[in-house]
């Protein structure tokens, strides 16, 4: 057996030390999970659905199997191009006592440092309705970085910055509104997933790294913290990951500094406690593959849904009897979710 490096065995030692003695997740561990999303809306005339669904193909994430039933008049797999959002678009004529259930099999790693970039990164160096780059987020975006010529050492500025200066808000409504110059110009700098990582996402675009969101969904327990996972009923369980791409390591490089305080918060922990500096060490280049990704889009129209540009797709939308409920409330829209984890 090829004996360990160094560097690895200093990765094991940060795992024992920010999860009370428990080994971290290993590195590119790979699970195999079934996410099931089942929806019974309550709606009796027509009802059209617009649901996110899990991406394939990406070097972290596979489908191995879907499966859809129920009393659907109409059942279409669709996808935008430019800025991807595969979804299931899903419409009852009046049908009594609507339902389906989607079954997704997949298969999610860790990911640990870049994956191949999609040709024409630099559009996601565009600003957009909720992703601003000017202004008071250009003004801290340049005061963060100041002196700095080094993109991966810009990056790691403003994540460390996000971490340091923000807080997560549990009273937030779902996963925040992930409006950038917003967040940043109430001065309490406080959210959810959306609202931080948006941030990040904002600011390195300001900076001049190309930057994005992804949306998804929490379908495994965390080897961190419980907080950072979740199996079993998960229906209120979306969370917002981020990504940069870093010219010089040729790919994106995965980022979760939304995660790091919510880590904080959870276990009531100080900022500069040794677990939390470990996991913001962590968090930096890797994500734990406990998460299924659905898109990337922000503020985009989605096919059919509405004239007007969503700000991201995250939660199922329903349109029914002039009723557009945001997906937020499973009740209000219908729909349940569960996650198990098969190997």
């Amino acid at each position: 057996m090829a004996q360990k490096s160094i560097f690895q065995i200093f990765l094991a030692l940060a795992g024992l030390l920010f999860t009370g003695g428990t080994p971290a997740a290993a590195a590119g561990r790979t699970r195999r999970v079934e996410f099931v999303q089942n929806f019974q809306p309550v709606y009796r005339d027509l009802i059209e659905l617009w649901i996110p669904t899990p991406m394939d193909g990406e070097d972290f994430q596979k489908i191995i199997s879907r499966e859809i039933t129920g009393n659907a008049t109409v059942i279409r797999v669709a996808g935008e191009s430019g800025n991807p959002a595969p979804y299931i678009y899903v419409r009852w004529d009046k049908v009594a006592k609507p339902n389906l259930k989607i079954v997704n099999v997949v298969d999610v790693s860790d990911r640990v440092g870049p994956v191949p970039a999609d040709a024409n990164v630099e559009v996601f160096l565009a600003a957009t309705a909720h992703v601003q780059t000017d202004g008071v987020v250009k003004e801290t975006a340049d005061r963060i970085v100041r002196g700095m010529r080094d993109p991966d050492d810009k990056a790691r500025a403003i994540y460390n910055w996000i971490v340091d200066k923000t807080s997560r808000d549990a009273e937030t409504r779902g996963c925040g509104l992930g409006d950038v110059k917003s967040t940043l110009t109430t001065g309490n700098l406080k959210g959810k997933c959306a609202d931080l990582n948006s941030v990040f996402v904002g600011l390195a675009r300001a900076a001049g790294l190309p930057a994005r969101e992804v949306f998804g969904q929490r379908v495994a327990v965390s080897g961190y913290s419980k907080s950072l996972g979740k199996d079993g009923d998960n229906s209120k369980a979306q969370h917002c990951r981020a990504e940069y791409f870093s010219a010089q390591r040729k790919g994106w490089v995965p980022v979760d500094p939304a995660d790091v305080r919510k880590y904080i918060l959870e276990e009531n922990l100080r900022a500069d406690d040794a677990r939390v500096k470990a996991l913001q060490d962590k968090f930096f280049g890797s994500w734990e593959g406990t998460w299924v990704a659905y898109n990337y889009a922000r503020d985009f129209k989605l096919d059919g849904y509405s004239a007007e540009r969503l700000n991201y797709f995250m939660y199922p939308l329903l349109a029914a009897e002039k009723s557009r409920p945001d997906g937020v409330d499973p009740q209000e829209t219908g729909y349940s979710y569960s996650a198990t984890l098969l190997q």
